[in-house]
């Protein structure tokens, strides 16, 4: 069944300006992919031939940006950056709970000033709260196996096109494609729910895939590998509808077109972590009325807290100052900025309402993150304990010291972690006790006590107590106990938690009321 809101009447026109019924300002097309690797692109380092020629192409049309991040390695919080410019834990989207926003979001500043806003698929985790007619013109749900299909997606956008043809008004519209997300393409659970109906426009076969460092040489987990990988083609297939649908209707000239991933792909040591396979994204922007073509942005530290703030000033939009994100946009014509010179991520809580907060600085070679709950005592959970790579790495590591000692890094981490990501992009070698990263530690974790002091983290104490196995036992225990009275008292995104079904639980949870200036 696909559920349709569309709430589309007269709006203020405060800064755009429209002649012979047809806006000057640009539309924008921002389309997400659900768990797809930084790396599976072939423009962005896939070895797998022809993988994502949709995605390759777009990329030859506007600028690429290949050190590019998400904020958080996890769906509902990663997505809530992208349309606040505030960090998870500022917004209050630790997890998968509906939350009060706390300033203006990026859909409600553009309905101010006269765009149609719109969002197809993964309607809760694209809005903090459910009144979606808050943020959203237009609401189109996706449910059952039209999810995996990519004339689904083109029959959607065509009706949010054509509900916005004849006001002449600009649009935003959120696309948010299904794959590669669990389960992938050939998964028993792909088939029962029909997902398997809608095949991918190209099959590749176990000699196609190459098993990644972070992840044991098995069969079983190559065969799960191979149907993500078949999965990230049936998502090319969806971008590809819709890039068709843009291309073929009016808008297409003048529609800034972005597409990134909203995290790494669901295996361990990639979704749910902070390392570059969590956290990575590979973003393109494309404006074909405008934006340099074939830019390939090897330099320049992006992230998705900046999309915001660059599609403002694309759109000729003030940015409000409790914005923390910064607009790259000098980078989409060809220009110069200063190059920031960290970016950071963090993790609260898995989908079911655990917590495990982390958090990660970055530069342009180093990588430092804290996990205040790695002292032994908590173990790690997330989604991919129920998949098959995680239950085949169980089985290896009682048989495999090696295996073991890597299982079991995973499941416990360390209270710190420090890479050096140009010589292990894949985080193998942790170098937090090499004396001659001394001086590399202690920028690093300067520069992220600074961060976390001035975006009011609340992980800062646990940061401050590092060393003290004992406070940060308690400190957790404190916030395991805060977690579980979300998951029986606030309104959830998902079915369930850790809690049991999410039916009873309709109180919105409402955060403090104050914003954060930019520092």
């Amino acid at each position: 069944m696909i559920r349709n809101l569309f709430i589309i009447g007269i709006m203020t026109i405060v800064s755009v300006t429209f002649t012979c019924g047809q806006s000057k300002a640009p539309n924008i097309l921002l389309i997400t992919l659900d768990d797809m690797n930084w790396d599976s692109p072939g423009v962005n380092g896939g070895i797998i031939p022809d993988l994502t020629p949709h995605m390759d192409k777009l990329a030859t049309e506007g600028v690429l940006f290949q050190k590019a991040y998400v904020q958080a390695p996890n769906c509902s919080p990663s997505r809530s950056v992208i349309q606040t410019s505030l960090y998870p834990h500022q917004s209050g989207m630790r997890g998968f709970f509906y939350v009060e926003p706390v300033g203006n979001t990026l859909p409600e500043i553009l309905k101010e000033n006269g765009y149609i806003t719109g969002v197809i698929n993964k309607l809760a985790d694209t809005s903090l709260s459910p009144d979606f007619e808050r943020y959203w013109d237009a609401s189109i749900g996706i449910n059952g196996k039209k999810k995996r299909s990519a004339e689904a997606y083109s029959k959607m956008l065509n009706r949010f096109l054509s509900s916005v043809k004849p006001s002449g008004k600009p649009f935003y519209c959120v696309v948010n494609i299904a794959d590669p997300h669990k389960p992938f393409f050939n998964d028993p659970g792909s088939k029962k729910s029909g997902f398997d109906d809608f095949k991918p426009s190209k099959l590749y076969t176990l000699k196609d895939i190459e098993t990644p460092e972070f992840l044991p040489s098995h069969l079983k987990i190559k065969q799960e590998l191979l149907n993500y990988y078949n999965s990230v083609r049936r998502g090319d297939d969806c971008v590809g509808a819709v890039l068709n649908t843009i291309n073929e209707s009016r808008f297409s000239e003048n529609t800034i077109v972005i597409l990134l991933s909203d995290h790494g792909m669901p295996f361990p040591f990639a979704k749910s972590s902070l390392y570059q396979n969590g956290i990575r994204t590979p973003l393109i922007f494309s404006w074909p009325a405008k934006i340099s073509k074939g830019l390939v942005n090897t330099e320049h530290l992006v992230s998705t807290i900046d999309i915001a703030p660059t599609i403002l000033e694309l759109t000729g939009i003030s940015v409000p100052n409790t914005y923390y994100g910064q607009s790259f946009h000098s980078l989409l014509f060809g220009g110069e900025m200063a190059s920031k010179a960290h970016v950071y991520a963090q993790f609260d809580e898995n989908a079911g309402g655990i917590p495990r907060p982390s958090r990660t600085i970055i530069g342009t070679r180093y990588g430092y993150i804290f996990n205040p709950w790695a002292t032994g005592k908590f173990p790690f959970k997330s989604a991919a304990d129920y998949h098959a790579s995680y239950k085949v790495m169980t089985q290896l590591a009682a048989q495999d010291a090696m295996i073991h000692k890597r299982f079991d890094h995973w499941v416990f981490r360390a209270t710190e972690e420090l890479y050096d990501y140009d010589n292990d992009p894949n985080a193998m070698n942790n170098l937090i006790d090499d004396p001659k990263y001394r001086e590399v530690l202690v920028e690093l974790r300067e520069k992220l006590m600074v961060h976390l002091r001035e975006t009011n983290d609340y992980v800062l104490p646990a940061f401050e107590n590092r060393t003290d196995d004992t406070y940060l036992n308690d400190w957790m225990e404190k916030q395991i106990r805060e977690a579980r009275q979300r998951t029986t008292t606030l309104k959830w995104k998902r079915f369930k938690n850790s809690s049991g079904s999410t039916k009873n639980n309709t109180v919105l949870f409402k955060i403090k009321d104050h914003l954060y200036s930019k520092h």
